[in-house]
């Protein structure tokens, strides 16, 4: 039986969200659960209550902005995190991959096969 991957989407836009589970369905079908929080606030209470495989992070969200999301995720959390965002910078890109990102998707260039690649990549031990 496969493993049902476990997903914290943290997005404050609803049709990024609703992309985002389209595309999610469309890679997954059945074998994921998506929680989605549009505060960071909120995706911490989570992630100290809940187990996921990955984080999908959008960087700029109502009470943060930037790569100190991500940087506060890899310093408290020992999970996989795949940034989407819509900031298109080579230099925040190049610095998030640096800093352990194991990728940078950019909103509205980001295709499902990019997002499975990701996904799978990071997700180690699972069989998808």
């Amino acid at each position: 039986m496969e493993k049902i991957i476990r997903i914290l989407l943290i997005e404050d836009v609803p049709e990024d969200v609703r992309f985002v589970q389209i595309q999610l369905k469309q890679i997954f079908g059945d074998k994921h659960t998506v929680e989605v929080a549009d505060y960071f606030s909120k995706a911490v209470q989570l992630l100290q209550v809940k187990t996921f495989d990955i984080i999908i992070l959008d960087l700029s969200l109502p009470d943060s902005k930037g790569l100190d999301n991500f940087k506060n995720i890899r310093d408290s959390f020992n999970i996989p995190v795949i940034i989407y965002t819509g900031l298109d910078n080579e230099l925040v890109k190049n610095e998030a991959l640096k800093n352990g990102a194991m990728d940078y998707l950019i909103k509205g260039k980001t295709i499902t096969s990019a997002l499975k690649t990701s996904i799978t990549n990071s997700v180690i031990g699972n069989t998808i």
